[in-house]
């Protein structure tokens, strides 16, 4: 069986991603949950491109049942969050109620399920529940993951991330580098301004600070008011930028909401751009071939940090195993 490295359309990307890193251009790479994921699941980090994650559930899913395949570890994928809303809002609900609720968390999107689950369970409860799914030093077990240290490796100066753990920062501390870390727009212009070496901008606030949590249809809304200064970043790195996504599943709302946050500052002058999908599939292949998105498809989630060292030009390609 052919390497997804040998592939020649991907091989061709990775020469190509290896060169802007090399300082042939501009790199912004965009973080997803698909990141965080093996972190809590240092054995299964390939059950996160399971042919279940592309949908939410079946339709005959028991109100009460979590989804067949979640393990109710924290860091969840997105199915399985808006899942244990579910399964949690039942609590707190009238079973009078329970059958509506179903078809809500069924029929609707994921933003518009935390919307609903915020406003029923109460703000304690919300807060409690963020903490629960995306607190990593609440649990002894997380550990960042080969992907992490891969990407630390990588020595990029500007990271973007919607996600809401800490395990980006834990990397960098685990190898001794400074790392800067922006919640809030006043926080990315202090820093922008700072000009440091290694910077992380945490898009969707940070569990640390669970106040600054983006995860419902009204936080998004009010987020894309608030990242004025972060967009009119993105506008004026237009002329020599590529941008990356690395883990993020097409059913990760956040891949869809920054990628037309890019298209809306950049207009039909949308820059290269590039993404990393497990398990080829020439559907998604072409829905992100009409976003003008260039696609790298690896064998399995397991390949990725495989991957980040293929794009690092500090790897001699006589190091990699091929």
């Amino acid at each position: 069986m052919t390497a997804w490295h040998q592939d020649p359309a991907n091989s061709q990307l990775v020469h190509r991603l290896r060169q802007v890193v090399a300082g042939q251009g501009r790199l912004l790479v965009f973080l997803g949950a698909g990141l965080s994921f093996g972190a809590a699941r240092l054995n299964g980090r390939a059950t996160f491109d399971y042919d279940r994650y592309e949908r939410w559930w079946p339709h005959d899913f028991p109100g009460f049942d979590l989804v067949p395949d979640d393990d109710g570890l924290p860091l969840p994928s997105w199915p399985w969050l808006v899942n244990r809303m579910c399964r949690e809002i039942m609590v707190h609900s009238p079973s009078e109620e329970h059958a509506s609720l179903r078809a809500f968390f069924i029929e609707e999107g994921p933003l518009d399920c935390a919307q609903l689950f915020r406003q029923v369970v109460g703000e304690a409860n919300y807060r409690e529940f963020l903490l629960s799914q995306f607190d990593a030093s609440r649990q002894p077990f997380i550990r960042t993951t080969p992907s992490h240290a891969a990407l630390v490796r990588l020595n990029l100066p500007l990271l973007f991330t919607p996600n809401h753990d800490e395990l980006i920062e834990a990397a960098y501390l685990e190898a001794n580098e400074q790392l800067r870390v922006s919640i809030s727009e006043e926080q990315f212009k202090a820093r922008r301004a700072e000009r440091p070496e290694r910077h992380l901008v945490k898009l969707h606030g940070s569990i640390d600070q669970p106040d600054t949590i983006v995860l419902t249809r009204l936080d998004y809304a009010r987020s894309r008011v608030d990242r004025k200064e972060m967009l009119g970043f993105l506008r004026g790195e237009l002329v020599d930028t590529a941008f990356l996504f690395v883990g993020f599943s097409l059913s990760d709302p956040n891949f869809n909401l920054i990628h037309d946050d890019i298209r809306l500052v950049c207009g039909m002058n949308v820059p290269a751009s590039y993404t990393v999908q497990g398990r080829r599939n020439p559907v998604k292949d072409r829905y992100l071939r009409s976003l003008d998105v260039n696609t790298i498809w690896i064998d399995g989630w397991n390949q990725m940090p495989d991957f980040l060292t293929r794009i690092n030009p500090a790897v001699a390609p006589g190091g990699l195993n091929d």
